[in-house]
C-alpha cells in the first residue's frame, strides 16, 4: 500500500505576484479568488486560427509598459458568467504559472479584464489543497527573481 505524501501548506495572500514560466517569467499581479472556479488571464488582440488541423489562439499580454505576443493551442472552451453578469464563451489554454517557488500547470481562460484591477484571477481549480489564503495579507510569496 502506497503512503500519500502530504505536501506542506503554503500561505498566500489575497493577491500575489505570479510569473508565466513559459514566457521568460513574465510577471503579473494576480487576485486570488476562491469564489471563481477557473482562472482568467487578461489578454488583448485575441485571434483564433488553425495550424495543421489544430486550433490555436494568439494574444497579447501587458505588464506595465511591456507586452508579450503569445501563441498557444486551444484546449477547449468554457461558458463563463463574468463579474458583470454577462455570459461569455472563452477559449481555454494550458499554461504554467509560478507562485512563490511553486510552479503550477493549469488551464486558464482568456478574456479582456481591462476594467479590472488585476490582470490575472486565480480560481480554485488552479490552487490545489496545499494552499491557504490569508484574506488580510498580500504578496506573501514576494516577487520572484
Amino acid at each position: 500500500m502506497k503512503k500519500k505524501i502530504k505536501k506542506p501548506i503554503i500561505d498566500i495572500g489575497w493577491r500575489e505576484w505570479i510569473s508565466l514560466v513559459d514566457f521568460k517569467n513574465f510577471y503579473l499581479k494576480a487576485k486570488i479568488d476562491t469564489g471563481a472556479t477557473i482562472s482568467a488571464l487578461h489578454a488583448t488582440h485575441i485571434e483564433e486560427f488553425n495550424f495543421k488541423g489544430v486550433k490555436y489562439v494568439k494574444f497579447r499580454l501587458y505588464q506595465s509598459k511591456s507586452y508579450k505576443m503569445i501563441k498557444k493551442p486551444v484546449v477547449g472552451y468554457k461558458m463563463i458568467k463574468n463579474s458583470f453578469g454577462k455570459k461569455q464563451l472563452r477559449p481555454l489554454i494550458n499554461i504554467s504559472i509560478k507562485i512563490g517557488n511553486n510552479t503550477i500547470d493549469t488551464i486558464i481562460t482568456l478574456t479582456t479584464r481591462s476594467r479590472m484591477t488585476y490582470p490575472v484571477l486565480i480560481g480554485r481549480s488552479t490552487l490545489n489543497n496545499n494552499y491557504r489564503i490569508n484574506p488580510r495579507k498580500s504578496f506573501l510569496t514576494g516577487k520572484l527573481d
